[in-house]
C-alpha cells in the first residue's frame, strides 16, 4: 500500500511539472534566468516603459540591430571581440530583458552576464524572430 501511495504522490507532483503553462516550465531554463514569451516580454517592456532600471537588450550585429529591433532597445554586439568587456560596463543592479533573432546569441549573453554578477535577466524566448510572429511592432 505504501507503494502505491508513493508512486500515486510521484505521479501528481510529474504531472503538476509537465503540464504546467509552458512559460512557468520555462522558468531558469537560460543560465537560472526567465524565459518570457512575446506577449509576456511585451507586457513587462510595457510595465517597465521609463523605468531607468530596465534595459531591453540586443546582443545582435549592429548590421541586424539597424534594420530592425524592438523599440527604445540598446545594442551590444555578442559577436564582437569586446563583448565581455562593454557586459563588464553595464550596471548589475539593472534589470535586463535581452534578446537576439532565435534566442542562440541570448544563452550566451546570459552566461557571460552570470559569470560577471548580473542578477536580474530575463530572455526572450525565441528572439525578434518570436516576436514578429505573435504581430509585434519593430522599428528601424
Amino acid at each position: 500500500m505504501k507503494t502505491i501511495c508513493w508512486m500515486a504522490g510521484f505521479v501528481a507532483v510529474a504531472c503538476a511539472f509537465l503540464f504546467r503553462p509552458s512559460s512557468l516550465r520555462a522558468q531558469g531554463a537560460v543560465e537560472g534566468y526567465p524565459n518570457l514569451s512575446p506577449p509576456e516580454a511585451r507586457e513587462t517592456i510595457r510595465k517597465r516603459s521609463g523605468d531607468p532600471r530596465f534595459v531591453l537588450l540586443d546582443v545582435r550585429t549592429p548590421k541586424e540591430f539597424q534594420a530592425e529591433r524592438i523599440e527604445r532597445a540598446v545594442m551590444v554586439d555578442y559577436l564582437s571581440p569586446s563583448f565581455r568587456d562593454e557586459m563588464a560596463k553595464l550596471d548589475r543592479e539593472k534589470t535586463y530583458l535581452v534578446y537576439c533573432r532565435t534566442g542562440n546569441r541570448t544563452q550566451g549573453a546570459l552566461k557571460v552576464m552570470r559569470e560577471l554578477g548580473f542578477r536580474n535577466a530575463l530572455h526572450l524566448a525565441g528572439g525578434i524572430t518570436n516576436w514578429k510572429e505573435a504581430g509585434f511592432p519593430t522599428t528601424r
